[in-house]
């Protein structure tokens, strides 16, 4: 009974995890490598090794989320990520949602050869228009 909480725990908190603050939130947070097939066929060609870290942002509010800064923890270090306007990608619209995919080998510098991380979200705040 104890292992399936846990697990049932540990999905929960990677998969819908949404910060104290009911303006923004964080859902559908998936670790994945870029392009699995083609690296498992052909190996780090056109860098489709690397580990890519995808989820959704969130906005709960009537205004645009122009800007957003989260501090995530990979593995066991912290790092801060962020986005704003000038990216379109992470410009939300009010009552809506995006989806963000962010390398890490290009933002932390994280291997492609290493395990498959763990990630979590620690805070997360929002700038709105």
């Amino acid at each position: 009974m104890k292992i399936i909480f846990t697990v049932i725990t540990f999905f929960l908190s990677t998969t819908y995890l949404i910060c104290s603050d009911n303006d923004i939130s964080i859902s559908n947070v998936k670790v994945m490598k870029r392009n699995k097939p083609s690296c498992d066929r052909l190996g780090n060609i056109y860098d489709a090794c690397q580990w890519m870290l995808k989820f959704k942002i969130n906005n709960n509010t009537n205004d645009d989320l122009i800007s957003f800064c989260s501090v995530i923890k990979v593995n066991k270090k912290k790092y801060k990520l962020c986005g704003n306007k000038i990216k379109n990608k992470f410009h939300t619209k009010a009552n809506n949602s995006t989806v963000i995919l962010t390398n890490l080998s290009a933002l932390i510098n994280f291997n492609n050869d290493n395990p498959k991380p763990t990630v979590s979200f620690i805070s997360l705040n929002g700038k709105f228009n």
